[in-house]
């Protein structure tokens, strides 16, 4: 296999968790269809797990591994596994998911193949365990969007997705500073701001193995992420300061409802020297978070809330947050 054949790079982040992430290599070397390298990034794992994952990657040559020997984040991460490789195609796997089966990449190929306006594609995604929608997942916005049916999104989900190579890189890949959440939405804003579009395509699928309780753990940093991360995006996008101080309070209200205010003011105080710093970025860097008409009017049309009052908005945030532990 040389390197001109490569269709498709599947890139996979590493941290520890090595049962899961050799399920998730073996996986992605069964793929037939197409022809594909799997490029894993190790974030620090501890040794011992580090030399059980390069010992299973000892017999397949498609599978190269880097390691970085410290935890870059998602954002990070996924940068640097996508910069091996020099395929059209990236399509990340998380290390805790497995493809439905073999024909996946060759499907995801297709539909990249057919449509060239598509910069990216999410993958459904399924409960590893239940085989039903993984509903901790899904984080499309519409009242009408429905796991077997495709659409037109904003967005695609970290778990599986695939993304045009060229796209990627007109954009400048992922925002480093953001390390965790957020990081998916924020790229694909930046390429519908370029004419591309998105799309949803459940004939292209994964598992994902999503705790037996579906609990997530906002109180341990999740939440911290999340609030920093929207308020520093919102930042970057043009939202004045009006907004971005309401978007704060509204976060705090969230927080203060599920026990967790004190996340959230950690979040908000943690944005500002990033808000800081982005302010000083090159403004080549900054001009490319200005949304034009175009991009507005297809964001706006497929995110129905951001026409909702200021009534409905705060409601929304007395909402107990989805899965608390």
């Amino acid at each position: 296999m040389t390197q001109s054949s490569v269709q498709v790079d599947v890139i996979v982040l590493s941290w520890n968790r090595v049962d899961d992430t050799i399920a998730a290599i073996a996986s992605a070397h069964e793929q037939v269809g197409v022809e594909h390298r799997i490029l894993i990034v190790d974030q620090g794992s501890e040794p011992d797990n580090l030399a059980r994952l390069e010992a299973f990657l000892a017999d397949k040559p498609r599978a190269v591994l880097r390691k970085l020997g410290r935890n870059l984040g998602v954002a990070g991460g996924r940068n640097a596994a996508t910069a091996m490789g020099d395929a059209p195609y990236v399509v990340a796997l998380d290390s805790d998911a497995e493809f439905s089966d073999p024909h996946q990449l060759a499907r995801a190929v297709e539909v990249m193949d057919r449509d060239h306006r598509l910069a990216a594609i999410g993958f459904r995604i399924d409960n590893f365990f239940t085989g039903s929608n993984d509903d901790t997942s899904w984080d499309y916005p519409g009242p009408g969007n429905r796991p077997e049916a495709r659409f037109s999104t904003t967005r695609f989900i970290g778990a599986g997705h695939c993304i045009r190579r060229s796209a990627f890189e007109s954009v400048g890949g992922y925002d480093e500073r953001l390390f965790f959440c957020c990081e998916e939405i924020d790229l694909a804003y930046r390429m519908i701001n370029l004419g591309m579009r998105i799309d949803y395509v459940p004939d292209v699928a994964i598992r994902h193995k999503v705790s037996p309780e579906h609990r997530v753990f906002w109180g341990k940093g999740r939440y911290f992420y999340t609030v920093r991360n929207s308020l520093y995006s919102k930042y970057k996008y043009g939202a004045p300061l009006g907004k971005l101080a309401l978007a704060a309070c509204a976060y705090v209200m969230k927080g203060f409802s599920n026990g967790i205010a004190w996340e959230a003011v950690r979040g908000i105080r943690a944005a500002i020297p990033m808000c800081r710093a982005f302010a000083r970025d090159p403004e080549p860097v900054r001009r490319a978070y200005r949304l034009n008409s175009a991009a507005m009017s297809y964001i706006e049309a497929r995110e129905p809330w951001r026409n909702d009052g200021m009534v409905q908005k705060l409601q929304r945030q007395l909402i107990r947050l989805p899965h608390q532990g």
